[in-house]
């Protein structure tokens, strides 16, 4: 039994349609891609998934169980979500934040007990952020930034993890640490991960399998050598590249060629 199932998934804000007919499985255990042009519903879907926006069609099953029957403080137990880079408001430590993880864990009369302080202190050990734990997250850079909302996800004890362009705004050093420690999370913890990203070449070299979207629709859903070819490419974001396999890893990846210059040229 797949751990999510999107079935036959619509949503609109008024009368505009984000997604139609979204239909898939997603395994246990797998790491998912989601690609697309801005404005393919590729957030939207990442939103109805976490069971923030409701669909007005269909219905999304976690472990077996209908999303309309699942609590919201239920379904944090189970989601976890890391977005782009958070801004906040007050000057929160480190440690503070990711203790915020255990929040779904708790209830009105209950406060964080040795068991919760635990499972933080875990969750920074994971993700190599425990000796920042007294510093506050504005005096972070990017990258770590990103590491503590990843510990402060895992300190959820999700099984799944949803991430919304979580790399937007890193380097390509960063970049590639942050996957890095997903992917090993992914492998070493069984957590489900499921990426919305622009990047495509990091989807390609990261990603089991990938969704890549076109007006709110599943364009097409298979291995990155199945999805990102050049065809599908093309159709999808209307622009020309070259789609190679990187001599490294084998994956697919895609050369951008700009309108000045011509496959001759590039060959």
């Amino acid at each position: 039994m797949p751990i999510i199932k999107l079935e036959q998934i619509g949503f609109h804000y008024n009368a505009h349609w984000v997604l139609k007919n979204v239909s898939c499985d997603i395994r246990k255990g797998e790491f998912l891609g989601i690609i697309g042009p801005n404005g393919s519903g590729k957030t939207t879907l990442l939103k109805v998934i976490d069971g923030i926006l409701k669909p007005q069609e269909g219905d999304v099953w976690i472990d077996g169980i209908s999303g309309n029957k699942i609590s919201r403080n239920n379904l944090a137990k189970t989601i976890a979500v890391v977005a782009q880079d958070s801004q906040m408001i007050f000057p929160f430590c480190v440690h503070e934040i990711v203790l915020m993880g255990r929040a779904p864990h708790l209830n009105r009369w209950r406060f964080e007990g040795e068991a919760d302080f635990r499972i933080a202190r875990q969750a920074m050990e994971m993700t190599d952020t425990l000796e920042l734990a007294n510093r506050s997250l504005s005096a972070l850079s990017g990258g770590e930034r990103q590491r503590v909302l990843i510990a402060r996800a895992l300190a959820q004890q999700p099984q799944i993890l949803l991430l919304d362009e979580p790399t937007a705004f890193l380097d390509i050093k960063h970049q590639v640490d942050f996957f890095d420690l997903v992917k090993s999370l992914n492998k070493n913890s069984a957590l489900t991960v499921i990426a919305v990203t622009h990047d495509i070449n990091l989807a390609s070299l990261y990603c089991d399998r990938i969704i890549l979207m076109k007006d709110g629709r599943i364009h097409c859903l298979g291995s990155p050598e199945e999805v990102i070819v050049e065809m599908n490419i093309k159709e999808v974001y209307e622009t020309k590249v070259a789609v190679d396999q990187s001599p490294v890893t084998g994956r697919p990846r895609i050369t951008l060629l700009g309108s000045h210059l011509s496959r001759e040229e590039t060959s």
